[in-house]
């Protein structure tokens, strides 16, 4: 759904972009378009980390549970009486995926606003 709407996006601002030499009033209709575009990804991304990443962050920790206790040779009790401890060190090894995310995200809006400014400005 989210490439449908993409390409849709693209082809009408391509379309606009091409018609702003008969009118220059077309190079808004590019602007809103390609802000729309920002920030439908932007939202997006942040559905998309809120469920997916979510869940599969949860599938890394299982996998991340049975390497523990396969390499450190420890018990699965005793992985579940320190979970405290394992998830924090979990949460270091994903952090630089958390801030990938969020950095992807904020890249959206950042476009967003530029297209937003240039609309301004034009």
């Amino acid at each position: 759904m989210a490439y449908i709407i993409s390409i849709v996006a693209i082809v009408l601002a391509g379309i606009f972009a091409i018609l702003e030499s008969v009118w220059a009033g077309f190079a808004y209709f590019v602007l809103a378009i390609l802000l729309l575009l920002s920030l439908f990804w932007g939202c997006w991304q942040i559905y998309k980390y809120f469920t997916d990443f979510q869940k599969e962050l949860e599938e890394r920790f299982k996998i991340f549970r049975a390497e523990t206790i396969n390499n450190k040779q420890t018990t699965a009790e005793y992985f579940d009486n320190n979970i405290a401890q394992f998830k924090k060190e979990f949460s270091k090894k994903t952090l630089k995926d958390k801030i990938v995310k969020w950095f992807v995200i904020a890249f959206c809006f950042a476009c967003a606003v530029a297209f937003l400014l240039g609309m301004i400005f034009y």
